[in-house]
């Protein structure tokens, strides 16, 4: 397990290196907020498309070549942003970028591979303190090398960084890391059934209970998907904050979310249920998308943003455990495919909405917005019946 969390880990952190300059980098090239969040989103829509193609080859082909593959390719698209001149070059290292980091399917399937039904969980709770940890460090070492004054930003030092990061990664995974798939499972795959992008959707489409649980992880990721791609617009434009101060702001929601999700989660689940956890993450998310409407310093910032990753390090886990136990044993990968592509659209709609929100109503109009889909995403959990109940 060891040698797949210290690659992921690396490889977010090359990630998170850029996460408080990519949107001051867009911006250089002239254009506003409302095309600034589309770029942004391009990354996303990127993913969605590429990870079905990546599993396929990482099923037929083994995990260990798609994510030597994907990690050279992202440390070339850092390099490509790095001498972006123009605003068609920063969409290609978008577009090329998010196809190559359409890999993490691999690297769960990886983890999926080495460990036993007693042992997955913790596996994958590894493999999400990997990802916890990169978004914990990545930010605040790009913010500190990128600087604090938004208009004289170092972006290239930032960007060969997460390149030769990114680069280290690949190498480890090539030298380090032993291919998870062996013959007799590729003989399994060819084998076994194939279920369409269709079946997925008819699957989440068809069952009342499993249709309120993926609207409501729907528009939670979506008002979250926001707040990441506006954040460092809003805190410019109301705190006139720089990349170092944005990113030392989202490390400490990176730390906030590796708290809950590390330490907490476990003995909350077992006292209040998943279903008290996600009607708790998501009141915490619409009081934390409020409080950031209304934020004027650091404080009620840090308080608001605290109370945003607290709840959403309490909703995801939550809610991808109400809708597994939504599925049958032999449809649970249908079923979490479902869920996974519509917050994969969450990831796509949020951005491109935000920038017009904040560029025609202003700064705080996208927090006010992701409050307000809180109160819909509430109703659905509370609609939702409980195990066991007859839904009308």
């Amino acid at each position: 397990m060891i040698p797949i969390f210290l690659i992921t880990f690396v490889s977010l952190v090359g990630f998170g290196l850029l996460i408080p300059l990519l949107p001051f980098i867009i911006e250089r090239t002239g254009v506003g907020a409302e095309v600034i969040t589309i770029v942004l989103g391009l990354y996303s829509l990127a993913q969605l498309l590429a990870a079905p193609l990546w599993g396929w080859v990482s099923d037929r082909w083994g995990r260990k070549p798609v994510l030597v593959i994907t990690s050279w390719g992202l440390a070339a698209s850092y390099m490509i942003i790095a001498y972006s001149d123009s605003l068609e070059m920063l969409i290609f290292s978008r577009v090329f970028g998010g196809i190559m980091a359409a890999n993490i399917g691999a690297a769960q399937a990886y983890m999926a591979d080495i460990t036993t039904p007693a042992t997955r969980a913790k596996g994958m709770g590894l493999l999400g303190a990997a990802f916890g940890l990169g978004f914990i460090f990545g930010p605040a070492i790009g913010g500190v090398l990128g600087g604090n004054d938004a208009a004289t930003a170092d972006f290239f030092l930032p960007s060969v960084v997460s390149a030769a990061i990114t680069v280290v990664a690949a190498l480890a995974t090539q030298f380090f890391l032993k291919e998870s798939v062996t013959p007799e499972m590729r003989a399994n795959h060819a084998a076994a059934p194939k279920v369409k992008f269709l079946d997925k959707v008819r699957i989440g489409l068809g069952r009342r209970t499993l249709l309120l649980l993926m609207g409501c992880g729907f528009l939670a990721v979506t008002a979250w998907a926001q707040f990441e791609t506006i954040f460092a617009l809003w805190a410019d434009a109301k705190l006139n904050y720089g990349p170092r101060d944005i990113g030392l702001v989202l490390t400490f929601l990176g730390v906030v979310g590796a708290i809950v999700q590390g330490g907490a989660i476990g003995r909350l689940t077992k006292k209040f249920g998943e279903r008290g956890l996600c009607i708790a993450a998501v009141i915490m998310m619409g009081i934390g998308f409020a409080g950031l409407s209304f934020a004027f310093d650091l404080t009620t910032t840090l308080l608001a943003c605290g109370l945003l990753s607290a709840g959403s390090g309490l909703f995801n886990p939550s809610i991808s455990s109400l809708v597994s136990q939504e599925a049958a044993e032999t449809e649970r990968g249908a079923v979490m495919g479902a869920y996974q592509s519509a917050t994969s659209l969450s990831r796509i709609v949020g951005p491109a909405f935000s920038g017009v929100v904040f560029a025609s109503l202003g700064a705080v109009a996208p927090f006010m917005v992701a409050a307000g889909l809180m109160i819909p995403a509430l109703l659905m959990i509370l609609v939702r019946p409980h195990p066991g109940q007859t839904p009308a």
